[in-house]
C-alpha cells in the first residue's frame, strides 16, 4: 500500500520569502566548492578515424576542426581549448579514472557528506562503460561498492537493525523485531517469492566477476558506529521515474514513481524499494536484476543506445554503539545517512544522424529536453552566484521542468559534493556534438555548490569503546581459559568522556540576526550546563565506588598479609618435606636404573627364546608338511593295492559262483532224477554206463540220502515230524493229479487219503500268524468265519485240540518294489494213522499295498534264477512247486515232543 502524502501546512508567503532569502543567505556564508568536472577521450575505434581533438596536457583539451570541415560552422582553423580539473587520455585505466573522481566521494560518504558524480556526453562515447564497465574492465559502480564493502566489512549491523520509513529516513530495530524480518526474508527467499527471489538465481558472470579484484580498504572510518547499506535502482524514461527493483508481481509494466520532499526538504521517490545488502556480489545481483529491465535501443549511432537516465543509489545509515560498543543506541536522532548517487545520462541525440523515427525519435525528444533543462538550472545557478555582489534579483531555477533536475535540486543547493565526467568521442563526425558538450562543461565548472558540513552528536560516550570492548572479552576468555576464576567478576568501565563539547562557535553580534545568534547560543549553553551537570553526577558516583574500593582493597591487604605469614611458614616446611622427597627420588631413581637394566637383560633373553622358538616352530611345521606328504603318498598307495585286491577278490568270487552255481546244476539233476525216479510207479532198471554211481560221484551220494540244509530251497519241502521218524520229501505237487504223491517209509507217519469231515459240522481254521504283524491297510481283509487265532505252533494239542479243520498261515515279507506283501498259505488238516497230524497246502493268497509313488523297480535275485544254469532241465511247473515248497511248510506232525527238519 502507499504511504500517504504527508501534509505540509501553507505558510503565508511573506514568511515563506523571508524563510527563501535566509536560507539564501545561509548558503552564500558557507565554504563552498566548484563542480568537479572530468573529461575522458574515448580510443578511436578505427585507425582510419580522423580526430577532432588533441590532448595537451592532463589538464587541457584543444578542440580543432579539419580542412573537410572548414566551410562548416568554422570560419577559421584556429584550434579552442579547454581545461578540465583532469583529462583522461584514451589509454587510461579504470583504476585511474576511480581513484582521481570516484574514490573521494566514497570517503565523503564514510563521512557523512552525500556525493554526485553523472557521466555526460554524446550517444556512443562511452558513458555507460565508464559507469558500469564489462568483463574485464570494471567501472566506477562496482569498484565503489568494493571499497565501501572491505571498509566496513568488521562494522557492520546485523540485517534489519535498520529499517526504511518510507519517507526518505531510517528507524532502529529491536533485536527481537530484526529476527523476526530476518526469519519473514528466508522464508520468502526459500519459496521463490517476492524481492528477494532474484538471490536464488546466478547473477550475470559480467558484473559478478567484477567482485573478484580486492582494493585497499580506505582509512579514517569511525570503529564506534556500525553501518548498513542500502541500494536502490530507478529510471527517468521519457520525464517519468520508474524503480527497477520494484517487485511488480503479475504486471508485466513498472509503475511510474512521484518526486517528494521530506521534513528535511530533501528530495526523494516515494514508494522506491530499498534493498538492503551486505556483500558486493548481492550489490551486483541487485544491479542485475534492474539491469534488466532498463529500457535500451538500438540506433544507427549506437547498437545498445540507452533510452533513459539511470540513477542508482548507494545509501550508508550509520548510528554509534552504546557504552559497551554491543549494540545500537536506540535513538533515531542519531542516524546518520549519507548517499552516493550514481547518474549514467543518456547521450544527447540529432535526429539528422540517428535517423530515429516513432518511439525512438519521442525518446530522443525527451532526453534532449532534460539535458537541455539541466544545462539552464546549471546557467542560471552560475549568473545567481555571480549576481549575488551587485544586489540584483536571483533568478528562479526551473528544477521542476526535469525529473532530473528536479531529483538532484539539494545538491546543487548546498547538500553534498557534485562531479562530472564528460565523455567524448574524438571522431571528427561528432565535431558539432562535442563542441556542445565542451561548452557546457565549461560552464558547469563555473558553478559554486556550497560544502556541507554534517554535524554529529556528541553523546559523550569513551571513543575505541567498541575495541575496547572486543580486546576486554579476548582477556577475559583467556583468563577463564587459565582457570582464574576471579576473570568472572571483572567488569570494564567505558563511561563518560569529560568534556564539555567543541569550543563556542564565532558569532557577530552586529549582524542582523543577533537575535537569532543569541537564542542558538543560549541553546548551545544549556546543552553545556545538562551535559555539565550529568558529568558531575558521574564524577561523584566514581568517587564514591572509588573510595569503597580502597576500603576494601585495605581490608583485603591486611587479611593477605595475614595469610602470607602462615603461607611462609608452611612453605619452608614444605620445603624440607620437598627436600627430603628429592632424596628418596634420586634413591628410587638408582633403583629404577638397575631394574631398567635387568628389565633390558630379560628382554634380550625374552628374544633369544622367542627366536629358537619360532625356529622349533618352523622345524614342527615342516615335519608335519612331511607327514601329511607320507601320509597322502601311502593313502594313494593303500588305495591301488585296495583296488587290486578288490579286483582279485571280485575274480575269486565270480570262480567260486561259477563252481557253486556247477554244483547246483549237479545236485538239481541229481534231484530231478529221484523226483523221476519217486513219481514213476515202476522204477526202470539203469544201465549200467547210466546209473547212480556213474552219475553221482561219491562226494554227492551222502547229500542224496540224507538231506541237509545246504540243498536247493526250490527243490525240498520241510516237514514237521515226531523224533522218532525221520522224514523225506513227502509232498510233491504233480501237475495233473489232483492229490499229492506220498512216499511212504518206514517209520513215518502216513496220512489218511481217505479221511472227509462232516461238511455239516461247518469249517474251523487255525490262524497261524506272527506276534506283532504289520497293519495291512486294504479293504480286501481275509475272512474267516469260525477261526482261532494262534502265534506259536509248538504242541500237537494246538493243531488237533481245537477240532480246527483247515489251516491257515499268514507270512508278511517285502516284496521286489520294497512294498509289504502279505501272502496266506492254506491247506486241509489231516489226522494221521499214528495219532497226529499233518497239513496239506492246497491254496496260496497274496496281498499287497501298492506306494502311491511309484518306487523304481529293484532287481532281486531268485532261486528261479538259478534254473538256466542247470541247462533247461525239468519243466516250468516243477520249478513253480518248488518256490512254493522253498516258501511254506507242506507237512506238519503234531507230536508232543521237539519236531526235527529233514
Amino acid at each position: 500500500p502507499r504511504t500517504p502524502m504527508r501534509v505540509i501546512p501553507k505558510t503565508p508567503r511573506l514568511h515563506h520569502q523571508q524563510t527563501a532569502e535566509k536560507h539564501r543567505r545561509e548558503t552564500s556564508e558557507k565554504a563552498r566548492d566548484p563542480v568537479n568536472v572530468f573529461c575522458r577521450v574515448r580510443p578511436l575505434q578505427s585507425e582510419a578515424d580522423l580526430t577532432c581533438l588533441r590532448v595537451k596536457s592532463a589538464t587541457t583539451i584543444a578542440l580543432h576542426p579539419q580542412d573537410q570541415m572548414l566551410n562548416h560552422k568554422q570560419q577559421n582553423g584556429r584550434e579552442i581549448q579547454y581545461i578540465f580539473k583532469h583529462v583522461f587520455q584514451p589509454d587510461a585505466s579504470q583504476q585511474d579514472v576511480y581513484g582521481a573522481v570516484a574514490q573521494p566521494l566514497v570517503e565523503n560518504l564514510l563521512r557523512g557528506r552525500n556525493s554526485l558524480l553523472f557521466t555526460y556526453g554524446v550517444t556512443g562515447s562511452g558513458k555507460t562503460y565508464t559507469m558500469t564497465g564489462n568483463l574485464r574492465h570494471r567501472g566506477v559502480m562496482p569498484r565503489c561498492l568494493d571499497v565501501l564493502f572491505r571498509t566496513i566489512s568488521d562494522y557492520q549491523a546485523k540485517k534489519f537493525v535498520f529499517k526504511p520509513d518510507k519517507l526518505n529516513g531510517f528507524e532502529i530495530l529491536s533485536e527481537e523485531d530484526a529476527l523476526l524480518e530476518r526469519q519473514h526474508e528466508m522464508n520468502q527467499r526459500f519459496a521463490g517469492s517476492g524481492r528477494f527471489a532474484f538471490r536464488h538465481k546466478d547473477s550475470d558472470p559480467e558484473i559478478a566477476s567484477q567482485a573478484s579484484v580486492e582494493p585497499i580498504p580506505l582509512l579514517g572510518l569511525d570503529e564506534d558506529n556500525m553501518y548498513s547499506v542500502f541500494v536502490t535502482y530507478i529510471e527517468i524514461y521519457n520525464n517519468s521515474v520508474y524503480d527497477l527493483l520494484e517487485d511488480s508481481g503479475i504486471q508485466k509494466t513498472l509503475q511510474s514513481k512521484i518526486i517528494r520532499e521530506d521534513a528535511n526538504r530533501h528530495m526523494f521517490v516515494h514508494g522506491v524499494t530499498e534493498v538492503e545488502v551486505k556483500t558486493v556480489e548481492e550489490a551486483l545481483e541487485v544491479f542485475q536484476m534492474g539491469q534488466k529491465r532498463k529500457r535500451m535501443g538500438h540506433t544507427v549511432l549506437n547498437a545498445e543506445s540507452s533510452r533513459s537516465h539511470s540513477v542508482f543509489n548507494i545509501r550508508l545509515v550509520q548510528a554509534p554503539t552504546d557504552s559497551q560498543g554491543e549494540n545500537v543506541v536506540q535513538d533515531r536522532q542519531n542516524v546518520t545517512v549519507s548517499q552516493l548517487s550514481l547518474v549514467d545520462l543518456a547521450g544527447s541525440e540529432r535526429s539528422s544522424r540517428t535517423k530515429n523515427t516513432g518511439m525512438r525519435l519521442r525518446e530522443a525528444g525527451n532526453i534532449n529536453n532534460s539535458l537541455m533543462t539541466l544545462r539552464t538550472c546549471l546557467e542560471y545557478l552560475r549568473e545567481n552566484q555571480m549576481s549575488v555582489g551587485s544586489g540584483g534579483a536571483p533568478k528562479k531555477i526551473p528544477y521542476r521542468d526535469s525529473k532530473i533536475t528536479h531529483m538532484f535540486k539539494n545538491y546543487f543547493d548546498g547538500e553534498g559534493q557534485v562531479s562530472m565526467i564528460v565523455c567524448i568521442n574524438p571522431r571528427m563526425e561528432d565535431y558539432d556534438e562535442n563542441m556542445q558538450v565542451m561548452k557546457f562543461a565549461e560552464m558547469t565548472q563555473e558553478v559554486q555548490v556550497a560544502r556541507a558540513t554534517p554535524m554529529k552528536q556528541d553523546l559523550g560516550l569513551t571513543p575505541g569503546r567498541r575495541k575496547a570492548n572486543k580486546l576486554f572479552k579476548i582477556a577475559v576468555n583467556n583468563l577463564n581459559e587459565l582457570g582464574i576464576p576471579e576473570a568472572k567478576d571483572l567488569e570494564m568501565d567505558v563511561g563518560l568522556v569529560y568534556s564539555l563539547g567543541p569550543d563556542f562557535p564565532s558569532y557577530q553580534m552586529d549582524s542582523p540576526e543577533a537575535e537569532v545568534k543569541i537564542q542558538e547560543l543560549m541553546h548551545y549553553l544549556e546543552q553545556r550546563i545538562e551535559k555539565r551537570q550529568k558529568l558531575r553526577g558521574n564524577l561523584d558516583i566514581k568517587c564514591d565506588n572509588f573510595r569503597q574500593m580502597l576500603m576494601n582493597l585495605d581490608r583485603d591487604n591486611l587479611q593477605l598479609r595475614t595469610e602470607l605469614a602462615s603461607l611462609k611458614a608452611v612453605y619452608k616446611q614444605e620445603r624440607d618435606r620437598s627436600a627430603a622427597l628429592e632424596k628418596k627420588v634420586r634413591i628410587h631413581e638408582s633403583s629404577i636404573d638397575v631394574l631398567n637394566n635387568t628389565l633390558s637383560k630379560r628382554d634380550r633373553q625374552i628374544e633369544e627364546l622367542t627366536f629358537k622358538l619360532n625356529e622349533k616352530e618352523s622345524l614342527l611345521t615342516q615335519r608335519e608338511h612331511e607327514k601329511e606328504k607320507q601320509k597322502k603318498k601311502f593313502s594313494s598307495k593303500l588305495a591301488v593295492e585296495s583296488d587290486k585286491n578288490k579286483r582279485e577278490f571280485e575274480v575269486k568270487l565270480r570262480e567260486q559262483r561259477a563252481k557253486l552255481q556247477e554244483r547246483m546244476r549237479i545236485k538239481d539233476e541229481k534231484l530231478r532224477l529221484v523226483s523221476n525216479i519217486l513219481q514213476s510207479e515202476d522204477i526202470p532198471s539203469l544201465p549200467r554206463s547210466q546209473s547212480s554211481e556213474d552219475i553221482l560221484n561219491d562226494k554227492d551220494r551222502g547229500a542224496f540220502t540224507a538231506r541237509t540244509e545246504s540243498s536247493v530251497p526250490a527243490t525240498r519241502t520241510d516237514v514237521y515230524a515226531t523224533p522218532r521218524h525221520v522224514s523225506l520229501p513227502l509232498d510233491f505237487h504233480v501237475p495233473g493229479q489232483s492229490n499229492p504223491f506220498f512216499l511212504t517209509q518206514q517209520g513215518v507217519a502216513a496220512a489218511n487219503n481217505r479221511h472227509r469231515r462232516s461238511r455239516s459240522a461247518g469249517d474251523k481254521w487255525l490262524e497261524h500268524r506272527s506276534a506283532n504283524p504289520v497293519p495291512l491297510g486294504t479293504i480286501m481283509q481275509p475272512y474267516l468265519k469260525n477261526r482261532k487265532s494262534i502265534t506259536k505252533l509248538t504242541d500237537m494239542k494246538e493243531l488237533t485240540g481245537h477240532g480246527a479243520n483247515k489251516y491257515c498261515l499268514v507270512s508278511q515279507e517285502a516284496d521286489t518294489d520294497g512294498d509289504v506283501e502279505t501272502k496266506l498259505y492254506k491247506g486241509n488238516v489231516i489226522p494221521t494213522c499214528g495219532g497226529g497230524a499233518q497239513v496239506v497246502f492246497n491254496d496260496v493268497e497274496c496281498l499287497k499295498q501298492k506306494s502311491p509313488v511309484h518306487s523304481p523297480t529293484r532287481k532281486r535275485p531268485s532261486n528261479g534264477a538259478l534254473s538256466p544254469l542247470s541247462g533247461g532241465a525239468g519243466p516250468s511247473t516243477i520249478t513253480s512247486a518248488q518256490d512254493i515248497a522253498s516258501r511254506c511248510n507242506l507237512g506238519i506232525e503234531g507230536h508232543s515232543s521237539k519236531k526235527s527238519k529233514v
